[in-house]
């Protein structure tokens, strides 16, 4: 991100245009892949993760391409093929080593041909350091523009498949299986062969990413898996693309169901707007002045840690503060306590101690390993609110959408608000990744508005890094400390904040996720949080609804 808004990606990048094929040398990945003029990937890359689902840092030691090849294929411009190209070939080669906490642990090599309408991708990996992991190979991105085409699977050992690229969210692996795809899109004829492992899909919208991703070693596989040094993972793809005669595009599916109104579409009531508690050290707290003013606070405490009452008591200390920011009355802003638990006796004393030191909006509750509300404690809610009158309860996921989405059918007997958060950066921390998640946001709450039925959507927190690791295999950091002197939560999260989260950039984005979420059903929106490295960005000029709606002024 850069001080003017731009959000910033200094990831070298080269084009490679032979004969029918473009394809974008970005960083380690081949991404944009285009037949045509039409865009057949998104992008294609080896990733490595690790026990806690991780993605390896890449670093690109070497990337070069075959110039000999390309002028051979310049010079030949008189032989054509059937649809009139030339029968270009190329060749690129990417090395990359790939480290964890700044220790590499992988060295792999990507060599990319180009022949004709065939594009071949031989990606060969070998560890330099024991570690777990939980996947690693390669990684087909396809567009979300896809969405409600029909593709055949082709399988390693049964017969091929007709299935379709899921037009709503699909919660589970629209493909299992894999071995390869036959698909068309717009007027061109793509086939997919995968090679080295077993392959499946998964829908990344769910993620708010822009793509449907395939990927190797399947879900059901154990994971994780111990690997030694010396390990070597070899995988390969061959892509064909073959342009229909005379060249008719095929017709595209109808995405308007999915877009919802457009983001300047007033929706009223407008959602409340929320922030959450900051987990920063308590010497990093600003004056009280400088704290934007008049919302509710999120605080999320974990009944049975020791330093509950001390997150309990900083939350509503940023609760008073953003209301005297606002000039309103001194009782104190509410709070929103969405408590992390996997007891419903300790959340319904924990409920009564709450709302007996002072005002709070909603209560909710999630389990600890799964982060969803269980139907035990949705019954400990239910009790709850019977026991105090006006109290709005939430039930849902402190997760992803994607946890929404999986676990959907829990909710049926519960009529009450849904809840779940959002982060743009789950997988991957590139500029284009960031910046079409507020598109993907636009589909996330629509997809969640449908699962709802008329039941009242919580969103938040949003946040641009994740605030926990919610697929993590390692067991929870222990807190042994009683006070929050030197942060909570997030705070001791690697890779939680981002670098750039008081820029203008940010606020821009945070300003579009707002226009993004605001859909029908969704009653309020979580933000960052209201102070620290993790706050609310702070700069003029941003504008629109974030600013008018959220102080956010220096």
């Amino acid at each position: 991100m850069t001080d003017d808004g731009a959000w910033a990606d200094s990831t070298a990048e080269d084009v490679l245009a032979v004969g029918p094929w473009r394809v974008t040398l970005r960083g380690a990945e081949l991404a944009d892949v285009s037949h045509d003029g039409v865009p057949v990937l998104r992008g294609i890359r080896f990733v490595t993760r690790d026990q806690d689902w991780r993605t390896a840092d890449d670093t690109v030691t070497r990337r070069t391409t075959d110039a000999a090849a390309e002028a051979e294929a310049e010079a030949e411009a008189d032989a054509t093929d059937e649809h009139g190209h030339a029968r270009a070939r190329a060749r690129a080669r990417i090395e990359v080593t790939s480290a964890f906490d700044g220790a590499e642990v992988l060295r792999t090599t990507l060599d990319l041909t180009i022949d004709g309408d065939t594009l071949h991708v031989d990606a060969t990996a070998t560890t330099t350091a024991p570690f777990r992991r939980n996947r690693i190979g390669l990684v087909v991105l396809h567009p979300p523009t896809l969405a409600g085409t029909p593709f055949t699977v082709r399988h390693p050992a049964v017969p091929a498949t007709a299935h379709t690229f899921p037009l709503w969210i699909a919660p589970h692996q629209p493909a299992t299986d894999v071995a390869g795809y036959a698909w068309t899109t717009g007027g061109t004829d793509c086939t997919l062969d995968l090679t080295g492992d077993v392959f499946e899909m998964e829908d990344q919208r769910n993620w708010t990413d822009a793509s449907f991703k395939t990927y190797s070693t399947p879900l059901a596989e154990p994971f994780p898996v111990a690997l030694d040094a010396g390990a070597v993972v070899h995988q390969a793809l061959t892509l064909r693309a073959v342009r229909r005669p005379g060249g008719a595009p095929s017709p595209a599916p109808d995405l308007a169901a999915l877009d919802g109104p457009a983001p300047t579409s007033v929706v009223t009531p407008p959602p409340t707007l929320q922030l959450l508690a900051a987990s920063a050290p308590a010497a990093a707290r600003p004056d009280d002045a400088a704290l934007p003013g008049g919302v509710p606070i999120l605080v999320e405490p974990v009944l049975g840690d020791p330093d509950v009452a001390a997150v309990l008591a900083s939350a509503r200390r940023d609760a008073r503060a953003v209301l005297a920011s606002a000039r309103r009355d001194a009782r104190g802003a509410p709070l929103d306590v969405r408590f992390v638990t996997d007891d419903p006796a300790l959340l319904r004393a924990a409920v009564d101690e709450v709302l007996a030191s002072g005002p709070v909006v909603r209560i909710g509750a999630f389990d600890p390993s799964s982060h969803v509300t269980t139907t035990a404690l949705q019954r400990a809610l239910r009790e709850a609110a019977a026991a105090h009158e006006g109290l709005d309860v939430v039930a849902g996921t402190r997760a992803h959408f994607t946890e929404l989405n999986r676990t959907i059918d829990l909710f049926g007997d519960w009529d009450g608000p849904l809840t779940f958060s959002v982060t743009p950066q789950m997988h991957d921390r590139s500029r284009a990744q960031v910046t079409e998640s507020i598109r993907m946001q636009r589909w996330v709450a629509m997809s969640a508005s449908r699962l709802a039925a008329g039941r009242p959507l919580h969103v938040g927190p949003v946040t641009l890094r994740p605030r926990f690791n919610a697929v993590a295999t390692s067991p929870r950091r222990a807190v042994t400390d009683a006070s929050v002197e030197a942060g909570y939560g997030p705070q001791s999260v690697p890779d939680a904040t981002d670098p750039q989260q008081h820029s203008a950039a940010a606020a821009a984005w945070f300003a579009a996720a707002v226009q993004a979420l605001t859909v029908p059903g969704v009653a309020s929106i979580t933000l960052a949080e209201v102070w620290g490295p993790r706050g609310t960005p702070r700069r003029k000029g941003v504008g629109g609804a974030f600013r008018s709606r959220v102080s956010i002024s220096a």
